[in-house]
């Protein structure tokens, strides 16, 4: 029986994961152990002794991480070893969720695992650290994804949904970019797709793993409320007049060239989490 320990419990990809996995399954929030606290999450790897450590926690805030810095590495870069040097002398593996805001969008073309990173922001430069704290464990996993959206959680999907139903009687449009192009990745596609690949037993290092295709947010907007079958109207607008602390790559969207499960098309994920987030209310 496997003994699953899952960071950043409550979050979008924790959630899905804890629906999905069988064995023994330890969920830690932040409330209940601070992965900063490297003397805590020592404590608790030792106690729980786990196969396999999802490590989902991290600091998210794309545009806060530009002023709060050190908060962001503390989180996605020191936290991260904290775990990676927990697990030291044993046989865990450590799975660590990345982004595609390692990449600097330049490429025009989905990026695959091999292509040079250059992030644009605090955000994915930490997250680019934390890929080097895991990957400098002979049992790390990194898996990059794109765009994650769930019916749990803040996300663009529950956001545009809710401002849709809002603008709905009023009749004034939404307002969203079309010049930043992703793969949506829907988060229990993510954990089913992670679930399978550790059952098939991947190997270390790094792996991306998104929703098939891409398309801009304004796209995706879009296919959110013709899905909900809701009327208001959206209309393109651009990264610069949002004038958004943080940069943005114009295009990020993910690949594999490694043999690893495929995820469903990004629009079957949008319509899953739409008939979801419909069925709540």
């Amino acid at each position: 029986m496997t003994r699953w320990m899952v960071t950043g419990a409550g979050g979008q990809l924790a959630t899905a994961f804890e629906l999905l996995l069988d064995g023994e399954v330890r969920m830690s929030s932040e409330a209940s152990l601070d992965i900063r606290d490297r003397a805590a999450v020592a404590a608790a790897v030792h106690a729980f002794a786990p196969d396999v450590i999802l490590h989902t926690a991290a600091y998210t805030n794309v545009d806060a991480a530009e002023s709060n810095p050190a908060t962001a590495r503390a989180v996605n870069v020191d936290g991260t070893r904290s775990i990676v040097d927990a697990v030291r002398g044993t046989h865990t593996i450590v799975v660590y969720f990345s982004t595609d805001y390692v990449f600097s969008g330049e490429k025009n073309a989905p990026y695959v695992e091999s292509d040079p990173t250059s992030p644009l922001n605090t955000y994915g430069r930490t997250k680019l650290a934390g890929e080097a704290e895991v990957l400098s464990w002979s049992r790390g996993v990194v898996i990059r994804t794109s765009w994650l959206f769930s019916e749990t959680g803040t996300n663009f999907v529950k956001t545009i949904l809710a401002a849709a139903r809002a603008r709905e009687a009023s009749g004034v449009p939404l307002r969203v970019v079309d010049d930043q192009v992703g793969s949506p990745t829907f988060a229990s596609h993510l954990a089913e797709a992670v679930i399978e690949a550790l059952g098939a037993g991947i190997g270390p290092g790094l792996y991306h793993m998104a929703g098939s295709g891409y398309c801009s947010w304004l796209e995706l907007a879009r296919e959110v409320v013709a899905l909900a079958g809701l009327s208001a109207a959206i209309e393109p607008t651009s990264t610069a007049e949002l004038a958004r602390p943080a940069l943005r790559p114009s295009f990020s969207a993910l690949v594999s060239e490694r043999p690893i499960p495929r995820l469903p098309h990004w629009a079957d994920g949008v319509g899953a989490a739409v008939d979801r987030l419909l069925s709540l209310t």
